[in-house]
């Protein structure tokens, strides 16, 4: 028993993470309710969404609400975003990042309104730049870590750029097992993470289609990675990080909206968890009849009242 709790810790420099599951964080859904929400079940460590480097630098408003943080997200991680090693170095002067024990820099995004500008996987095909900036981070005494694909459209060049971060002074390296050209369709090769793993000095955590903590234990048996990053299948279910709670869905739903009221108004709740709704009722019984009668409530209270009165099997 004693060894398996020391097997669990992960240290990232010099942070300690007290368990080897981690929410990876997605744009548009680990807002700081659901992190929170992650936080509840064991997930050791939460990112924000993306950050924009240049947009913290330009004072913007929405950039540094994204940056919130709940009382219980310790140790604390920020994901920033973009191109240039000088717009990270200065970013990391801002005072809304002085308090993050972890600055991961996000190099596996496909999407285009990050990409188009050198930011994301757009940087996977520009190792210079991404060194540059992960230096950066580094030389300003901070713990940094990076997320990566398999490279643009092939793994060939993967572990070379994993070994060149490492080297630039990456603390540890989340890697998604597909190309950035495959977005999120096809599997993830497990075998390409366990190779990257097995090549470096530093932590890797692997990502990709994991979607139950059984599945989370046998990726962590059968690789040498120190860790396991939990995207889609902590959208299905927030417990996913737990041995031991499983709460029934409605239970977990309400908490969810009950943390969302604490730190966003009404129509961004009723918003956000419509979207979550999308992932909660994968594979639930009758999911899309509830989902639509849950979808009509025009207030969070009308719609905590639909769900405590609906039976989900």
């Amino acid at each position: 028993m004693e060894q398996r709790e020391k097997k669990q810790v992960l240290k990232i420099g010099g942070v300690t993470l007290n368990s080897r599951l981690l929410l990876a964080p997605m744009a548009g859904y680990t807002d700081i309710a659901f992190r929170r929400l992650c936080r509840d079940f064991g997930a050791a460590l939460t990112a924000t969404e993306m950050v924009s480097a240049k947009g913290l630098l330009h004072g913007s408003l929405k950039t540094a609400a994204l940056l919130n943080i709940a009382a219980d997200e310790t140790p604390s991680c920020a994901q920033l975003f973009g191109a240039d090693a000088n717009d990270f170095a200065a970013a990391l002067q801002h005072n809304a990042l002085a308090h993050f024990d972890i600055i991961d820099i996000n190099m596996g995004c496909p999407m285009p309104k990050i990409t188009k500008s050198g930011g994301g996987s757009a940087l996977l095909s520009n190792p210079s730049a991404a060194a540059g900036i992960v230096e950066a981070c580094a030389k300003a005494g901070r713990t940094v870590t990076v997320k990566v694909r398999l490279g643009k459209d092939n793994g060939q060049n993967a572990l070379s750029f994993c070994r060149m971060l490492q080297n630039a002074g990456a603390a540890a390296i989340a890697v998604h097992g597909r190309t950035a050209a495959q977005l999120y369709t096809g599997k993830a090769d497990w075998d390409a993470i366990g190779t990257i793993a097995a090549a470096l000095k530093i932590p890797v955590i692997g990502n990709g289609d994991v979607l139950s903590i059984n599945e989370a234990e046998e990726k962590l048996s059968t690789y040498p990675i120190a860790g396991i990053l939990i995207g889609r299948g902590a959208l299905r279910n927030p417990a996913v990080f737990s041995h031991t709670a499983q709460p029934k869905l409605k239970e977990i739903i309400l908490q969810h909206i009950a943390y969302s009221l604490m730190y966003f108004p009404a129509r961004y709740t009723l918003l956000t968890l419509r979207k979550h709704f999308a992932y909660y009722f994968k594979g639930v019984l009758h999911g899309k009849e509830i989902k639509e009668q849950w979808l009509k409530a025009s207030n969070p209270d009308t719609l905590m009242q639909l769900i405590k009165d609906t039976h989900i099997a």
